[in-house]
């Protein structure tokens, strides 16, 4: 006899990333903007593992209902977020300006000392290959 389990399809919105603007804006994706739930949270933190040599290829970020003065500003054009960070990104190194490649950070929950936090997996995407 079969006893067959149906699975419910889940809502797909896409990948939770930022992407790395040659102005120097970090782009959130509509999934992003779900997960993080930037209507409520509109700054955000950024940190890395000091204990990592190379700082840039994974982040992590908490957000904020206020700024503190240490907070990044979640700016709003239309339906569109983003990210003022060419300070940050020049901080860690990342040649934002580049042509040829696109910079983009993927988003994943995590927890930090039972606080929620979200890991940034940096992911480098060469022009040429797309």
């Amino acid at each position: 006899m079969i006893n067959l389990k149906f699975i419910d399809p889940i809502e797909d919105n896409g990948v939770a990333k930022l992407t790395v603007h040659k102005s120097g804006k970090l782009g959130i994706s509509k999934s992003a903007m779900k997960l993080l739930d930037i209507t409520v949270n509109r700054y955000c933190k950024f940190a890395y593992d000091e204990n990592n040599n190379e700082k840039s290829k994974v982040l992590y970020m908490v957000m904020e209902k206020e700024n503190d003065g240490k907070a990044y500003n979640i700016s709003k054009a239309g339906e569109y977020y983003y990210i003022k960070a060419k300070n940050l990104l020049n901080e860690l190194n990342i040649d934002y300006t580049d042509t040829k490649t696109t910079i983009i950070f993927d988003i994943y929950p995590t927890d930090y000392n039972g606080t929620k936090i979200y890991k940034l997996n940096r992911r480098i995407i060469n022009k040429s290959e797309i």
